[in-house]
């Protein structure tokens, strides 16, 4: 039986999802609302209209195929909250100020497209990596995307959010090289507020892998005015400390993409934060290192 799930983007060439070159496959839908995401089409399952009102013409060829758009006053309005992404709009629109995040795909479909660019992958140690939302969401997906490319000889990350079911981690482990583990921020009261979620569910699936003696990178989403303090820091050393299986640790900076996304889907963004210039980024990259003892680069 085809295996099939919802995808928003595949991405090629990428240098910082994993080792090598890689092919990056996102899968809609996360349990956790982080404050700060940068993928917030990523958030729901559902496929999601998309409007760049810099592009639009006024032209209300949407609003004649569709009764969710409006003209008032000079201005265009979507009800996001009805719209269920058939992409009627989006076919009528010239302008190309419309779109659909979100794509019914086959597993097969999704690896044979992956699989054109096996040639870099095997020469630079690189293959596919599972991502979101969160990798694990539509576990069923993800598992048969991670097996077929096992079978096809892949090397396979997958990135995930670390609060996924446990067993699910256990189900997929044997057809996986490396997880990314994002370790968001410390204290389950901080977690909770930022994310949605406890952490408690992350802590145990971090000892999980470190039991199955999975390959772990550790990646830390540093915000400023947010997570970013010396106890966060140390948290972190901390871990690496406690976890053999952790193999280095990758800390991505705070940038404001998702600002911008948010706003084309009808979703409110609430970060309020400076994205760090490079001398910053050192200053933590050092600080990580001494708590920890442990490799720290910039994904």
């Amino acid at each position: 039986m085809t295996t099939t799930g919802i995808v928003f983007d595949i991405q090629k060439f990428c240098i910082n999802d994993g080792p090598g070159v890689r092919t990056t496959v996102f899968l809609k839908g996360c349990q956790m609302r982080c404050l700060w995401c940068h993928n917030p089409e990523s958030m729901n399952l559902r496929k999601q209209l998309s409007f760049s009102a810099e592009k639009c013409l006024h032209c209300q060829a949407c609003a004649q195929v569709c009764s969710h758009h409006s003209f008032v006053d000079g201005q265009h309005h979507i009800d996001f909250a009805a719209c269920d992404g058939c992409g009627k709009c989006v076919s009528v629109c010239p302008a190309q100020a419309l779109k659909v995040y979100g794509e019914e795909a086959a597993a097969e479909k999704i690896i044979r497209e992956v699989l054109k660019d096996k040639i870099y992958f095997d020469k630079t140690g690189g293959g596919i990596t599972l991502s979101g939302g969160e990798a694990l969401y539509q576990f069923p997906f993800a598992l048969e995307l991670a097996r077929l490319s096992k079978q096809a000889g892949l090397h396979v990350c997958v990135e995930t959010n670390g609060a996924s079911k446990s067993e699910y981690y256990q189900q997929i482990a044997p057809f996986v090289d490396c997880f990314l583990v994002d370790y968001k921020a410390t204290g389950d009261k901080l977690h909770k507020t930022l994310t949605g979620l406890s952490r408690r569910i992350v802590d145990q699936n971090m000892a999980l892998l470190n039991q199955l003696g999975c390959a772990v990178i550790l990646r830390c989403p540093l915000i400023p005015g947010y997570n970013l303090d010396r106890k966060h820091f140390q948290a972190i050393g901390e871990m690496v400390e406690h976890f053999d299986n952790i193999t280095h640790v990758e800390i991505l900076p705070y940038h404001n993409f998702g600002s911008r996304k948010a706003r084309e889907i009808g979703e409110i963004y609430t970060v309020n934060s400076d994205m760090p210039d490079d001398a910053q980024v050192e200053q933590w990259i050092e600080a990580i290192s001494r708590s920890g003892k442990i490799k720290v680069l910039r994904a």
